[in-house]
Parts: structure tokens; C-alpha cells; sequence
């Protein structure tokens, strides 16, 4: 699996910018929303055009939103970004079909592997993933 095209959620300008920075030097391009119902609407409406969606929240209406992608197109790769209790938000995560949980900070050089580990065909996410 290529990355051609990514759908993040988040309100950080930081992690947007790092976001970027990683998707751009492989080739892809990202979507930026900044709003969780934008998100859903475009999400499950162009779910067979994203090859990987990143939600750098953690609360229950990123999980609604995770769990909603997930019953759009359920061979999604959805990845949950969080700055909170990255144990709590992995459990969560993976039970409303998640494919990877990262904590935040996070630099470039690490989305950039989790990225090509996403593209591997068992998924190993070992060294990004959260506790």
C-alpha cells in the first residue's frame, strides 16, 4: 500500500506542520481538517479515496469518530494521536478499530516510519505504537 493521500484531524499547528513535513517528502498529500463533524462528513464520504486518516484527539467524540470511519470503510488504517494518557487512549483506540495509537511528541523521522510500517503487509507498528 501506497500513501497518495492522508485525512488529519487536529488543532495543533505543530503536529500539522510535522504532519505535513512527513506525508510531503513521500509523496503523499494531506487533507487537514480542524473540526470533528468535517471530519466524519468527508471521511465516510470519500473513504475509498484515503489510503490512512490520522485523529490527533483522544476524547469520546474522536472515538465516535474512529468507530464511524471504521463502519464506512472498516480496512482503513486509522491512526490516534495523542498528548493524554497514551495507555487509556490505546485500549480505546484499538477497541473502536484503530490501527495505531502514537503519543505525542512525535517527530517527522518517526510518522515517516510509521508510515512505511503501515505499509507493510502485516502492519508491524512495534515501534511506534504506545505502551
Amino acid at each position: 500500500m501506497n500513501i497518495n493521500l492522508a485525512l488529519l484531524l487536529t488543532r495543533d499547528p505543530g503536529f500539522e506542520k510535522t504532519v505535513t513535513e512527513a506525508l510531503t517528502e513521500i509523496g503523499a498529500k494531506v487533507l487537514i481538517k480542524h473540526d470533528i463533524d468535517q471530519t466524519l462528513e468527508i471521511g465516510c464520504k470519500r473513504a475509498a479515496d484515503f489510503d490512512v486518516v490520522l485523529i490527533d484527539r483522544s476524547d469520546c467524540h474522536a472515538i465516535t469518530l474512529l468507530t464511524a470511519l471504521h463502519a464506512c470503510r472498516h480496512d482503513l488504517p486509522v491512526v490516534v494521536v495523542t498528548s493524554g494518557n497514551a495507555s487509556h487512549c490505546a485500549a480505546l483506540a484499538y477497541a473502536n478499530g484503530a490501527t495505531a495509537c502514537l503519543a505525542k511528541p512525535i517527530s517527522a523521522a518517526d510518522l515517516k516510519l510509521a508510515f512505511h510500517d503501515l505499509c507493510e503487509p502485516n502492519l508491524r507498528l512495534a515501534t511506534a505504537l504506545c505502551p
